[in-house]
C-alpha cells in the first residue's frame, strides 16, 4: 500500500464513521498540513514539525484545535496499518496533545454536559431490551472511551470480594497508554450493585450482547439524539460517568485516573467547578 493508497483508504474509513461534516473537515484540515509539510515527509515526519504548523498557521485557536484532531486521526489509522511505528505515533501523540493543552488556555472555557437523570432515562426507555440499552449501560456506568470500548474483551472484566465490578483496561488500548482499572460505579451504592448484577448477566454473552461495529454505535446514536431531541452522544455518557464520580465526593486524583486523564489540571479544570449543592453535602458527610 503506497501514501496515496492509504490517503484514499483513510478518507473511505472516515466515510464510514464520521458524519459528512466531519469527513470534509478532516480531509480539508490534513490537506492544510501536508501542504506545510510536503507530501514525501508525510509518514517519516519529525513530530516538532507539528509545533512549526501551528506556530506559523494564520487560523484561530478554535480551527487549529479541529486540525489537530484530523492529523492526530489520520496517525492513529496509519499507525494501526503498520505505516507508522508505535514510537513514532506516541511521540506524534505527545506533541499533539501538549499543543492541546497549551491552545485550551487561551480560548474560553466550553465544559462538557453531564446527561440529567431525566435525560437518562429517556435514553435508556428508548433502547429498552436490545443491544444497545447493554452498551449504554457500560459506557454510563464506566465511563469508558469508545475507542477502549472496541478492544474489550469478556477477560477484561472481574469481580472483587466486595461484588464491585471492575475493567481492566490494557495499555494498549487507552489514551494514554497506560494500564488502568476503571470500576464500574452508579450515582449510590444501590444503583451500583443493581447496574453491576445485570452487567454480570449480560457479560457472560459479552460477543453477543455488546459487540457492535464503530460506525453502527455512532450512526444509531445520532439518530437517536435527534428522534429524542437530546444532544448527546456517546461521549456524554462518559461525562456523566465523571461527573458522578466528582459529585460522590472522589478525590481529583482518583478521578484522573479512573478517566485516564493525562494531567489532573484536566480532570480539575474541567470537571471540579464549584457547587453549592455538593459543597453542602460534604459539609454533612463531615459532620456525620
Amino acid at each position: 500500500m503506497d501514501k496515496d493508497h492509504l490517503l484514499d483508504t483513510w478518507k473511505r474509513s472516515l466515510e464510514r464513521t464520521k458524519s459528512a461534516r466531519t469527513v470534509i473537515t478532516y480531509i480539508k484540515s490534513l490537506e492544510s498540513f501536508i501542504k506545510h509539510i510536503g507530501e514525501k515527509d508525510l509518514i517519516h515526519i519529525d513530530p516538532r514539525r507539528i509545533y512549526e504548523y501551528v506556530d506559523t498557521s494564520s487560523l484561530n485557536t478554535s480551527s487549529i484545535l479541529t486540525h489537530l484532531s484530523a492529523i492526530k486521526h489520520f496517525y492513529k489509522f496509519a499507525f494501526r496499518r503498520g505505516y507508522v511505528d508505535k514510537e513514532k505515533y506516541s511521540d506524534i501523540e505527545s506533541v499533539i496533545d501538549e499543543v492541546r493543552e497549551d491552545l485550551g488556555r487561551n480560548i474560553a472555557k466550553r465544559y462538557p454536559k453531564a446527561l440529567t437523570e431525566e435525560e437518562i432515562n429517556k435514553i435508556l426507555s428508548a433502547v429498552k431490551g436490545a443491544k444497545y440499552e447493554k452498551i449504554y449501560v457500560l459506557f454510563l456506568y464506566s465511563g469508558i472511551r469508545l475507542s477502549e470500548y472496541l478492544s474489550l474483551r469478556k477477560s477484561d472484566f472481574y469481580q472483587d470480594k466486595s461484588g464491585l465490578l471492575w475493567i481492566r483496561l490494557s495499555a494498549d488500548i487507552t489514551k494514554r497508554r497506560k494500564e488502568r482499572l476503571v470500576p464500574v460505579l452508579g450515582s449510590s451504592k444501590e444503583e451500583t450493585y443493581a447496574v453491576i448484577d445485570r452487567l454480570l448477566v449480560w457479560i457472560e454473552s459479552y460477543e453477543e450482547n455488546f459487540r457492535v461495529k464503530r460506525g453502527s454505535l455512532q450512526v444509531f446514536t445520532n439518530r437517536l439524539s435527534r428522534k429524542l431531541c437530546i444532544p448527546f452522544s456517546l461521549h456524554s455518557f462518559r461525562h456523566t460517568y465523571i461527573t458522578n464520580l466528582v459529585n460522590s465526593g472522589f478525590p481529583a486524583e482518583v478521578v484522573k485516573e479512573f478517566a485516564g486523564h493525562s494531567n489532573v489540571r484536566t480532570t480539575i479544570d474541567i470537571y471540579y467547578k464549584f457547587s453549592q449543592e455538593r459543597a453542602r453535602q460534604l459539609v454533612e458527610n463531615f459532620l456525620k
